[in-house]
């Protein structure tokens, strides 16, 4: 009776020993919009983001040789698809100020509207290595109805082999489609 006894509670010690915390991670646009006395706009603009279903968890997934890993403890504090749209909405109001996102709830009639939705095709990551983000879009101006539409993979590689690392560099390819949306988004 003993034995058993004891090894229900290695087990249980063994248990406790090999529980490892979690660790949450939050993307980061790095240019917020600096707030100012502007109360007129010249568009706004609604964004809308998909992700694939594989990587659009609370895990983080990364890719490895024939498949990938999903990481139980490495975690984003927030819906990732809802993070990488603030955040691409975020840089590109932070690079072009005649900009508004709907998505702020701040809703104005009158402003000449454009659509943009984006469809994440890939979200890649590789520890130590990088991301690479391949990309959909459509953007609809509201004024004469004129549809642009692209496609485009960004690279960003990783500065080391930390998480934090490849959250970065999923913050520099955001960066690169604002840059790519930008230049389609009318005047």
């Amino acid at each position: 009776m003993k034995l058993p006894c004891l090894f229900a509670g290695l087990a249980l010690i063994s248990g406790c020993a090999l529980n490892r915390p979690d660790h949450f991670y939050v993307l980061d646009s790095g240019n917020p919009r600096t707030l100012d006395a502007r109360s007129t706009f010249a568009a706004q603009v609604t964004l809308r983001v998909a992700l694939p279903i594989l990587v659009d968890r609370s895990e983080m997934v990364l890719l490895s040789p024939g498949g990938v890993q999903i990481l139980e403890h490495e975690r984003w504090a927030a819906p990732l698809g809802e993070q990488i749209t603030s955040v691409l909405g975020q840089d590109i109001e932070a690079r072009r100020e005649d900009v508004i996102l709907e998505s702020r709830r701040i809703a104005e009639s009158g402003l000449p509207n454009a659509t943009i939705t984006v469809d994440v095709v890939q979200l890649t990551l590789r520890k130590g290595s990088g991301v690479r983000l391949e990309a959909r879009w459509r953007l609809q101006d509201g004024r004469d109805g004129k549809v642009a539409q692209g496609r485009q993979s960004f690279t960003a590689p990783a500065a080391d082999a930390s998480f934090l690392s490849l959250t970065r560099s999923i913050d520099v390819c955001i960066g690169l489609l604002a840059d790519r949306l930008i230049a389609d988004l009318p005047k």
